[in-house]
């Protein structure tokens, strides 16, 4: 039973009026509460039990910290910095977390050294448990500033332990994680190369399920370009645009000496005008720039991890050879291998996308794309079951792409069956918008690959008696029926409103603006823009006509699978530019009639108008070129695919990739 704490009125009014002074910076406040009773010092004052050097640590008081450490009396320094909180945590502990070398400046010298230069063995002992003093977590004060990521304060710390100890003592805390994997968890990669420098071993360092630090590195897919690249086309060039470097001090790998950047109440690093200041109030920029600048760090620090890795070294012979089966007498049992042992970080790397780290584990080690994991996958298998294109086209290209194009796991899965299933893909939902582009983007994922492997492949079936044709239809039958599904919906609305297009301008054609001549000759009929009206009202309702019989046919299409490879996806293309086309003539032909029946002087008046005329337009152009411009891609690239499936010679410049 937890014990019962009784805090008296008093007691809670000093530390509700601490702790309010503290926050606000007041020295002089808090100097009236504990100058009269300096053992209050050592009282908690929050839930976390944390006294009041806790709270002003880790708010990076240092005018706080130096006016309460005055206070202290000599006898107590040292013991102040072994108080903990409910935690584990003592001062140094909080202060670690922030950026203010001058608090724990301050700290290190008036409570640790506060009695001179070492004197004794007893003396450095004592230190040297002080500053490797571990919370409950096992972390040390210098682990804590690794894992808040803060450079300069891992940089001072170790320094001052290299004084008295040993820096090996504070590399892993309770759960085996070490100090790199733990910078590297935080995506402080400035730090973890800073570490990796000082100790190249800690590369090789595992935690207690067998990874290291490129094994976490690989996973990351937000800390690389190309597994989470900048969407728009204007933050794309922003970004191409933007040095990759901070171009500051921060870079480099010394303190410097006198400290004088720091401010010295709030603790924070001054500021490099050729960094911070430079975008100062372009919030979106300096994001952009956050982001290269830790794509560019990310990529350094896998350089340096990636030449000590050999986890690709571990032999693994596949059950199954390269060698098809037409059938199979019996559904086999799908064998399950599960391990302790993490994947070698070229497969993570391979299966979240992040190109530089493949490539970079090529290029020192190219045998490595050679690796058989313990499930009998090779890279492409992995790519391709998490569909990772950029990693498919790059392995691709390699001498050895035909032997592991033929490469059948322990599964008894092909390369083309990993592309058929969806297991792996399900929450990504695909690159396109909707759901017969996301259709089409998996069969055509699914002939690529098809291309990739001997034809006699094909009719080789799994251990369930399959072969990826019958896998393929099977996963996607649900992608189908939603599919199927939108292209009616979508084909109905747009069918409705080409209809309503082609009754508005089949009925101008009989009510010419102006009326008629007794004859039944048009009283307009020689103005200039009575002979654009009849232009743009004929275009318009033959392409709204159009556009109708081009939804009709898709109604009435049977839609399946192979009809979204290609011909619904050029169909609905067409469909979409007849009846914009026919929207858009529409419109004009509107104002036309306009300008044929009202004679406008002022120009301010004439400009009204024609904004008004076309606001439609623009309204239905910005929201349907989203929808539109795929469509238009797809249809393009079908009828290329076509030329150079069917053209002589080599006509690879037709083939259009994708991003």
């Amino acid at each position: 039973m937890a014990k019962e704490i009784i805090i008296k009125r008093s007691d809670f009014k000093e530390m509700r009026d601490a702790y309010a002074k503290v926050l606000a910076g007041d020295v002089q406040g808090l100097k009236g509460i504990y100058q009269k009773n300096p053992d209050a010092l050592f009282n908690p004052i929050t839930a976390r039990r944390d006294t009041i050097f806790h709270v002003a640590a880790y708010r990076g008081r240092e005018a706080v910290l130096r006016a309460l450490v005055e206070m202290v009396p000599q006898s107590k320094k040292r013991e102040l910095l072994k108080t903990k909180n409910i935690h584990g945590n003592t001062t140094l502990h909080e202060v670690a977390t922030t950026s203010n070398i001058k608090a724990i400046d301050l700290l290190i010298k008036e409570l640790l050294f506060s009695d001179g230069p070492l004197n004794h063995e007893t003396d450095i002992s004592e230190r040297e448990k002080i500053l490797g003093d571990r919370n409950k977590l096992g972390e040390t004060p210098l682990f804590r500033a690794a894992e808040y990521g803060n450079k300069r304060m891992v940089m001072y710390l170790a320094g001052e332990i290299e004084r008295i100890g040993d820096l090996h003592n504070h590399y892993k805390r309770n759960d085996g994680v070490s100090i790199l994997h733990s910078a590297v968890i935080g995506q402080h990669f400035d730090t973890a190369i800073w570490f990796l420098n000082k100790d190249p071993q800690l590369a090789t360092y595992k935690d207690n399920y067998g990874k290291t630090s490129l094994h976490l590195l690989a996973g990351m897919a937000t800390a690389f370009y190309s597994s989470s690249p900048t969407t728009g086309i204007l933050k794309k060039c922003i970004y191409h645009l933007l040095p990759s470097d901070s171009c500051n001090q921060d870079e480099t790998d010394q303190l410097p000496p006198n400290l004088q950047n720091k401010d010295l109440e709030l603790g924070e690093p001054s500021k490099d005008p050729n960094q911070s200041e430079r975008f100062k109030g372009w919030k979106m920029i300096d994001r952009i720039w956050t982001h290269k600048k830790m794509h560019a760090s990310a990529v350094k620090l896998a350089e340096i991890l990636v030449k000590t890795d050999a986890s690709w070294f571990e032999p693994h012979e596949p059950e199954e050879e390269d060698a098809i089966c037409l059938e199979r007498k019996e559904e086999e049992e799908r064998v399950k291998m599960e391990s302790p042992e993490p994947d070698t970080p070229l497969f993570i790397a391979a299966s979240t996308g992040i190109v530089e780290i493949v490539k970079e584990i090529l290029a020192v080690y190219p045998q490595a794309v050679e690796h058989i994991s313990k499930t009998g996958e090779n890279i492409l298998h992995v790519a391709i079951r998490h569909r990772k294109y950029r990693v498919f086209d790059l392995v691709k290209k390699k001498e050895e792409a035909n032997r592991l194009a033929r490469g059948i796991d322990n599964h008894g899965s092909t390369i083309l069956h990993h592309a058929a299933e969806t297991k792996y893909c399900q929450g990504q939902g695909g690159t396109k918008p909707t759901p017969a582009l996301k259709l089409q983007e998996e069969l055509e994922w699914f002939e690529n690959v098809r291309s990739q492997i001997p034809s006699h492949f094909i009719m080789h079936r799994n251990k369930n008696n399959k072969t990826a044709d019958q896998l393929f239809k099977d996963m996607h039958q649900p992608q189908l029926k939603e599919a199927q599904d939108w292209v009616k919906n979508t084909s109905q609305s747009c069918s409705t409103v080409a209809i309503l297009v082609a009754t508005v301008v089949f009925a101008a054609a009989y009510t010419a603006p102006g009326g008629f001549h007794g004859d039944g000759r048009p009283i307009l009929l020689e103005k200039p823009l009575y002979s654009f009206f009849t232009v743009m009202d004929i275009a318009g309702l033959a392409s709204s006509l159009t556009s109708v019989v081009i939804f009709l046919s898709i109604l009435t299409s049977s839609l399946e699978f192979e009809d979204f490879l290609h011909r619904v996806p050029r169909n609905l293309s067409l469909g979409f530019t007849f009846l914009f086309f026919s929207l858009t003539t529409t419109m004009l032909s509107f104002t036309a009639t306009v300008l044929l029946l009202v004679h406008l002087r002022k120009k301010w008046t004439a400009t009204l108008t024609y904004a008004a005329a076309f606001l439609p337009i623009c309204v239905f152009a910005l929201f349907q070129f989203p929808l539109y411009y795929p469509y238009f891609v797809a249809a393009v690239k079908s009828i290329l695919d076509f030329l150079r499936r069917n053209l002589p010679g080599n006509c690879e410049f037709l083939q259009i990739k994708d991003d």
